[in-house]
């Protein structure tokens, strides 16, 4: 399999498994940041920021002198999540993609339940700038 053809199916697992909604109305959601996060949540979050920040942080949040963000921004997308989708995310977490490393030998089961937790409470952009 060549070059284009692994982005391409992978670009086509992203939006098919994990992005069903679309990306522009993830913006407009106007749902209020949560008051606190429970003890995985909070565990989650400095996970995230110690381990996804770097490439899942909006365009706007990093500074002119850095390489632009790599990843999706992961705002809204897994908010009310199904067993499914949270069955692909804790995959695409462990095993990783052609763009993304895998954590299995980094991450603890239940440091990956913790994460999953987090990114759950990451309804809009509002939540994301003012909680990382």
């Amino acid at each position: 399999m060549n070059f284009p053809q692994r982005v391409l199916n992978s670009l086509l697992f992203f939006s098919l498994v994990l992005f069903p909604i679309p990306l522009l109305a993830q913006s407009q959601s106007a749902s209020p940041p949560r008051a606190g996060l429970s003890d995985p949540e909070m565990r989650g979050k400095g996970l995230f920021v110690q381990r996804c920040s770097l490439c899942h942080l909006p365009p706007q949040e990093i500074k002119p002198k850095m390489r632009p963000s790599s990843g999706p921004v992961l705002v809204g997308l897994f908010q009310n999540a199904t067993p499914e989708k949270e069955t692909a995310l804790r995959e695409i977490i462990l095993k990783g993609s052609p763009r993304m490393p895998g954590f299995q030998y980094g991450l603890k089961p239940e440091e990956i339940d913790d994460l999953i937790a987090f990114l759950k409470t990451l309804n809009d952009l509002s939540a994301y700038r003012n909680g990382l």
